[in-house]
């Protein structure tokens, strides 16, 4: 009789326990129904999130090669205080060009082909030192960007000095993106032009150089 009521007594507690944690199994799975609801909604958010600029580059597919867009352009000091002609860049119908920075713009004499200064690569900004280099000879320019396609500025008024320098890659605020087969247009002004005259030779003619630092997007 007490082997009985033994045996009895083990088989209630072991009901108890069998009990027990079937109940703790039951939130665990009540709590990854929930952690799987969440999660659910959570993809979905990101997936309805507007993505950012950085985003949106980086989903394009292709390879990435690293492209500087160069344009030239003369002038001499007749073109003072004048609105150039625009540079156009041609971006590839293999794919898209991503600009990265501001673009880099330098000059150099070109003209005499004696000149004292002739092809020493100056910058286009008199500030804080004229032309950086202790001569007369210096550039000052403001610049426009236009989609040559829309004819759309931009920006709403010339842009001063604010390039990129060898020694500085001055970074966008995003990087923009500029389709196949558009015309980027860059319009310079000369505000100022002076070639210094007390060199044995003077320069009378300069050279333009202006780059646009990024990237392009290619199928291979």
């Amino acid at each position: 009789m007490q082997n009985v009521q033994e045996i009895y007594a083990a088989f209630i507690k072991n009901t108890e326990y069998l009990s027990k944690v079937a109940g703790e199994q039951r939130a665990i799975k009540r709590h990854l129904e929930e952690v799987n609801v969440n999660y659910a909604a959570f993809i979905k958010a990101c997936e309805d999130a507007p993505k950012s600029i950085t985003q949106e580059i980086d989903s394009i597919p292709g390879r990435r090669i690293f492209y500087n867009a160069v344009g030239v352009q003369s002038f001499t000091t007749a073109d003072a205080g004048q609105r150039g002609q625009p540079i156009n860049f041609l971006v590839s119908q293999d794919g898209p060009f991503i600009q990265t920075h501001y673009p880099l713009v330098v000059w150099r004499p070109s003209a005499p082909s004696n000149a004292t200064n002739f092809g020493v690569t100056r910058p286009v900004c008199s500030w804080p030192l004229p032309d950086q280099v202790i001569d007369g000879d210096r550039v000052d320019l403001s610049y426009e960007f236009v989609s040559g396609g829309s004819q759309r500025n931009f920006q709403n008024l010339p842009a001063g000095p604010l390039f990129s320098r060898p020694d500085n890659f001055a970074p966008l605020p995003v990087p923009t993106l500029f389709s196949p087969n558009e015309t980027i247009q860059v319009f310079l002004t000369f505000e100022s032009i002076a070639f210094d005259t007390t060199v044995a030779e003077p320069t009378t003619e300069g050279t333009l150089q202006v780059t646009l630092p990024g990237y392009r997007i290619v199928n291979m």
